[in-house]
């Protein structure tokens, strides 16, 4: 959720910046910058959502894979793979008779072997979430972070909208570094002020850009 909300919010906060640069009159931006930040913020949000259905999906079917790997091990080298178990119990510390009573023990059960071996040396875990649940929530939180800086320009129009959209955008920035200190153990203010300079950045950099562009064309 952080992590789209950030990407919507800064990606489209630079397209915003991009077309308020390219636009000469302030008055007249309102409609154009407005087209294109809602179009920024669905794209964004179908970007964002795919990857974190692609990225979910992606990872599942490497996890099968190495699961239906191991369990192929366990089928034609089961002395192996008894060998390794016991290894892996006597890195926890288990004494190495203990550990290879319990390695022979487990593995004379394929799939409790299996589970073991997944736990113990894939270190691959229960699925907590699902490719869908990925896309849905990693879209909709991009959706609601890009409409941020557009949000102002659909109710107030002219220079009063853009500096609106800009103040909002930045405390906006700074309200989501902060939250993630909860995440990273980091002060609140340093954690806000990263995310309010990379916003700063990003609108600067965009706004330049937009403006260099109608320049040159």
């Amino acid at each position: 959720m952080v992590y789209g909300f950030n990407d919507g919010l800064t990606a489209n906060f630079g397209l915003v910046a991009g077309m308020i640069g390219a636009q000469s009159d302030l008055q007249m931006a309102s409609h154009a910058v407005v087209v294109a930040g809602l179009a920024g913020a669905v794209a964004d949000a179908l970007s964002m959502g795919s990857s974190g259905y692609l990225a979910a999906k992606s990872e599942r079917e490497v996890f099968e894979h190495e699961i239906k790997m191991e369990k192929e091990e366990i089928r034609l080298m089961p002395d192996l793979e008894r060998e390794e178990l016991s290894l892996l119990y006597q890195a926890k510390g288990i004494p190495e008779s203990q550990a290879e009573a319990l390695a022979t023990q487990v593995m004379s059960d394929p799939e409790r072997a299996l589970e073991e071996k997944v736990r113990e040396e894939l270190k691959i875990g229960e699925a907590t979430s699902t490719p869908m649940r990925e896309a849905w929530i990693t879209g909709i939180a991009t959706a609601l972070g890009a409409l941020i800086p557009v949000a102002p320009l659909l109710l107030i129009d002219g220079p009063a909208a853009v500096w609106t959209s800009f103040i909002l955008a930045m405390v906006s920035h700074f309200a989501v570094g902060a939250a993630r200190s909860i995440f990273t153990g980091r002060g609140v203010f340093r954690s806000g002020m990263d995310m309010f300079l990379v916003g700063l950045g990003v609108a600067g950099v965009g706004y330049l850009v937009g403006d260099w562009i109608v320049k040159l064309l």
